[in-house]
């Protein structure tokens, strides 16, 4: 018998990854006999890393309110946009597989290493030209802004819970049987997207909705009016 490892980065934005059997279904072929013992004994334990990348934006203050008002997707024939925040909200997972591999079979064992960073970048606050350099009116409306870059920092925090969470209970320190390092490699690797996909893009709906709760027709008003009115000819 023979000790390996394998390295794989997988890269994905929340909603764009494929699913495949999820880690819980995948493998969970136990067997009987000397390799299974040593498989048992001598793997490292299942290890997992969920970290955030810190939130950080820049500025950009040469967009007119009109183009915010287009880059917001909102169709609301009564919406100025002279603020806007976007961000890209994704991750990056990387698999380490230590395993045995059993030289007469071909068959291997492995218990993973995983890694996953969130991140939300990149993050942009846009300030319209039009109140640029205004002190009151640019004020206000970064002011606002902020409100949705703070959704940003608490999602993250909580969508890093949940996938802890999440791979904890799909892996726990269970050893994996495969029939071959190939079938080792693709399928834990279709294992670790099909279980961080449903997840995350769960998680990337309730970042939408709690922006748009930050967006209500209450503030919309309230920041409208601010400094004698925003949008000033």
């Amino acid at each position: 018998m023979r000790s390996f490892v394998t390295v794989a980065v997988i890269v994905a934005a929340a909603a764009q990854i494929g699913g495949c059997d999820s880690a819980r279904t995948v493998a969970a072929r136990a067997g009987l006999g000397d390799f299974e013992t040593r498989c048992e004994a001598s793997l490292p334990p299942t290890r997992i890393e969920v970290v955030t990348t810190p939130v950080v934006y820049g500025t950009d203050k040469t967009r007119s309110w009109r183009e915010l008002t287009a880059m917001s997707g909102d169709a609301t024939p009564t919406l100025r946009a002279l603020g806007l925040t976007t961000a890209e909200v994704g991750h990056q997972a990387t698999i380490e597989t230590s395993g045995v591999e059993d030289p007469r079979t071909g068959r291997v064992c492995v218990r993973p290493a995983i890694r996953v960073q969130l991140s939300a970048t990149p993050m942009t606050v846009y300030i319209g030209r039009e109140i640029a350099g205004d002190a009151c009116r640019e004020a206000v409306a970064l002011e606002h802004e902020l409100r949705h870059v703070a959704v940003y920092e608490d999602e993250l925090a909580h969508i890093a819970a949940d996938v802890r969470a999440s791979l904890d209970a799909a892996y726990g320190n269970r050893v994996l049987y495969y029939g071959s390092r190939a079938e080792a490699k693709r399928e834990t690797q279709a294992a670790l997207a099909a279980e961080l996909s449903p997840l995350l893009a769960g998680d990337a709906r309730r970042i939408k909705e709690r922006q748009r709760g930050i967006d209500s027709p209450g503030e919309y008003a309230r920041v409208s009016a601010a400094c004698g009115g925003m949008m000033r000819n």
